[in-house]
């Protein structure tokens, strides 16, 4: 069971979002929906960049799952990491505001090479230095909410409602089922195949990228 600092945590981050920000659009028309809102998960200009990978519907996912598994990938300088990310999403119900609560893995997959990565990850999350000799993991299991859907993404690469896009933003909690050591979102947006890491608080880079290190 998620912890219940977690539980305090999402609840307060959908009232400071409002309805609009951690509501999933099944329960909502969208002529409910406030226009203009903005959501930007980080502050732009001096922020370290986002790192951009590859996500496709997985082959070896049966039908019947209750959860989306994707097989993703980041190419970099001559080097590919390979890892899997698997998503399900259930409502809850946090002081009476309807959200969609996430539960995830990031999986291992053989022949994985993320040297490259750890150094974009690095930037990304302003972490200090990349973990040397990690003990390798199968999977990294996180919790999450689902901050907002069907958001767009303008060239300043802020998000937006309106108009309606395919972009999703999750907010992933490391590790998973106990108080918060590590924050990021998780950008999506599977029409595109494209999966985006960005950095909460640099206070969890390091901690993060040691996580990432096992894994990815």
């Amino acid at each position: 069971m998620m912890h219940i600092t977690r539980l305090f945590l999402m609840a307060m981050t959908c009232l400071a979002l409002g309805t609009n920000g951690c509501r999933k659009s099944s329960m909502v028309s969208d002529s409910d929906k406030p226009s203009h809102i903005k959501v930007e998960p980080r502050s732009q200009g001096d922020e370290p960049p986002t790192v951009v990978f590859e996500m496709r519907p997985s082959n070896n996912l049966d039908m019947s799952a209750p959860f989306q598994l994707y097989d993703c990938t980041y190419q970099a300088r001559g080097k590919t990491a390979k890892f899997r990310l698997e998503l399900k999403q259930k409502l809850l119900g946090l002081g009476g505001i309807p959200s969609a609560s996430v539960e995830g893995k990031f999986i291992a997959v053989t022949g994985s090479d993320n040297s490259a990565l750890l150094e974009d990850l690095k930037k990304a999350l302003d972490a200090k230095q990349i973990p040397t000799n990690p003990a390798r993991v199968t999977e990294l299991p996180f919790d999450a909410i689902l901050l907002d859907e069907k958001l767009s993404r303008s060239p300043a690469r802020t998000f937006s409602d309106n108009p309606p896009g395919d972009w999703m933003m999750v907010k992933v909690f490391l590790p998973k089922g106990s108080d918060d050591e590590g924050e990021l979102f998780l950008n999506l947006n599977p029409l595109l195949s494209k999966g985006e890491f960005s950095i909460k608080d640099s206070d969890y880079g390091d901690y993060l990228l040691k996580q990432f290190a096992k894994v990815l």
